[in-house]
């Protein structure tokens, strides 16, 4: 028999919340699908409750990982998508300094900088949108010099993202204006031209977001490394370096680099676990044994 068997301890709710939301930590930042389906189904009240101080870097590096794999087209001729990936970006960035420092403001501009492009680019060629909807988004996007009050708004955010001071016109700011106007003005190009270009087929299309692409990618893929620099490297360690005596138990089952399979069953065995615990101490079990102890 397996010494394990007679070891099993008590695991309270908080004791098991905080061992899922490791797995579910695990799961995300090691891209293991079938885990995350596991966990669930089993557990449909987990999804969304991810309270782990590291859950915004591993929902948005989980949704990088996806456009990774399954990317970039359709993607990034997708309106809906380009937003919620330019704003889980730009939120990130204005969140965490320190990767506008590891990127560089110059390669961060050409990563949000692109994104805005594709992004506007896609409105453009949506008809739910309208021609001042494009002519707002260029505005906001890509403000030109001089700063006034008309667009001080939209270079306080680019100021906001590069960590950089509107006041000292450095020349990554006068390199922003550059190409804030070629971008504005190719988009402008574009708006005056609408009806053509909506008329386009999709293949011309493709080939002109893949030329814009090309040069964010590199961009892109950097900030998805630095973000996943800012993680642990093993979650699972987490589980075995736990200061709880219980939960140390428990990681003698699970080593650092098990398989999704292993994970996938660890989690069972804690779920069995917690099961029995509610058992043991329901009132109804309470109320027979208490008398026997007695």
């Amino acid at each position: 028999m397996d010494a394990w068997e007679d070891l099993d301890p008590v695991l309270k709710k908080n004791e098991f919340d905080e061992i899922v939301d490791l797995l579910l930590c695990h799961g995300l930042h090691k891209d293991l699908p079938n885990l995350l389906t596991e966990i669930i189904e089993k557990l449909p009240e987990f999804d969304g409750k991810l309270t782990s101080p590291f859950r915004q870097i591993l929902v948005l590096l989980a949704f990088c990982n996806k456009f990774q794999q399954n990317g970039p087209l359709p993607d990034i001729k997708d309106h809906s998508f380009l937003y919620n990936l330019h704003e889980g970006v730009v939120g990130f960035l204005k969140a965490e300094p320190s990767l506008v420092e590891l990127m560089s403001p110059a390669s961060t501009y050409k990563l949000v900088g692109g994104l805005r492009l594709l992004l506007a680019r896609s409105i453009l060629m949506s008809s739910k949108f309208l021609p001042k909807d494009v002519e707002t988004t260029i505005a906001n996007y890509f403000p030109t010099f001089p700063v006034k009050p008309s667009n001080s708004k939209s270079w306080e955010n680019w100021a906001e993202i590069l960590q950089i001071d509107l006041e000292e016109k450095c020349d990554v700011l006068k390199q922003v204006n550059k190409v804030n106007t070629t971008s504005a003005k190719y988009l402008t190009d574009k708006l005056n031209i609408l009806a053509v270009e909506r008329r386009k087929s999709s293949l011309d299309v493709d080939d002109s977001v893949i030329i814009v692409w090309k040069s964010v990618a590199p961009k892109f893929d950097e900030f998805v490394r630095h973000l996943r620099s800012l993680l642990p490297e093993n979650f699972l360690d987490k589980i075995a370096s736990n200061s709880h005596p219980k939960i140390k138990m428990l990681a003698s089952r699970i080593p650092p680099n098990a398989s999704e399979g292993d994970v996938i069953a660890f989690f069972d065995y804690i779920c069995d676990v917690e099961m029995e615990t509610k058992f043991w101490t329901s009132s109804f079990v309470q109320q027979i044994i208490s008398p026997v102890e007695r």
